[in-house]
């Protein structure tokens, strides 16, 4: 019994440091614009991170995909191109790091929508109050009412996009956890997929969006900038996968979405420290509501 509660312990704990890691994902969309990377090449970053794993595919057949769950790994692939694509893209609108990270987890509010459509599980009171304050918290951090445009609208909207494929992301990481997938085939198939459907798009984002800013492809800069490559692969990219997809595999997808919460918390201390992007009282204001609209549905998850 006490192996056990250890077990659930660190599993709580694998997604708590997966939570810290990840805060460098938004930071480092901003450190790779101001580098002149386009939305696309900055997307295109996790297609590294299959890369970086296949020796151990390659050496370990056990970790190797199974081909039953390729429409599982094609679906995950889809919300990984949505979710690139979109918390990226605020950050190249000029969306401030801090504001794109708390925007991110408006989660409660479309856990508590596509659980009821997608899973027909009950609208509680709580859940109501816990997406009436995430709404809150929106509005404050977009600060609609106010005399003059604080914040780019399109990269709002983007990044609010993000928080409901950050909600698919976590129901479809739990999914391959139920389904005994180890968490580095978790991590590659997501990655992997993820990948090819973002070079599957491209010629739509091509089509749709002319703006080099957006769309350029220029695998050069890859080259130019390895070292930051490289890193942002390892801490952003495999060690949160690797952590978050371990504790997944006993961890429920909504306590997991709650324990997530420390990423814009990391990123918003991150954000501070390299570019100096100081939070204003609004994003203050705004951040608690969301993360206290977190915590009234954990609430929830402990008197069940």
């Amino acid at each position: 019994m006490n192996r056990n509660r250890f077990a659930a312990y660190a599993d709580r704990g694998y997604i708590l440091l997966a939570a810290i890691f990840y805060g460098l994902i938004t930071v480092a969309g901003k450190y790779f614009s101001d580098l002149g990377f386009s939305l696309y090449e900055i997307s295109l970053l996790i297609m590294f991170m299959p890369v970086a794993l296949l020796p151990a595919l390659l050496f370990r057949k056990d970790l190797r995909p199974q081909p039953r769950l390729f429409a599982f790994y094609v679906s995950f692939g889809l919300i990984g191109a949505g979710l690139q694509l979109t918390q990226f893209a605020g950050i190249v609108l000029g969306v401030p790091v801090a504001v794109v990270a708390l925007l991110l987890y408006t989660q409660p509010i479309w856990t508590t929508v596509l659980g009821r459509l997608l899973l027909h599980e009950a609208i509680t009171r709580r859940k109501i109050i816990s997406a009436g304050l995430a709404l809150i918290g929106v509005v404050f951090l977009v600060e609609p009412f106010s005399g003059h445009v604080t914040l780019n609208a399109t990269g709002v909207l983007f990044a609010i996009a993000a928080g409901i494929f950050l909600s698919l992301w976590v129901i479809w990481g739990r999914k391959g956890g139920l389904r005994g997938q180890h968490f580095v085939t978790s991590a590659f198939g997501y990655a992997f997929f993820s990948s090819v459907c973002l070079l599957a798009l491209y010629p739509l984002a091509r089509w749709l969006f002319h703006e080099e800013a957006f769309v350029r492809l220029d695998f050069r800069n890859y080259l130019l900038h390895w070292r930051a490559v490289a890193g942002f692969t390892l801490f952003a990219g495999l060690t949160p996968a690797c952590l978050a997809f371990s504790g997944m595999r006993t961890v429920e997808a909504s306590t997991a979405g709650i324990l997530l919460l420390l990423e814009p918390v990391s990123a918003a201390i991150l954000a501070y420290l390299i570019f100096a992007q100081k939070p204003t009282s609004m994003i203050w204001i705004g951040g608690g509501f969301i993360l206290f609209a977190n915590y009234v549905l954990l609430q929830e998850r402990n008197s069940g």
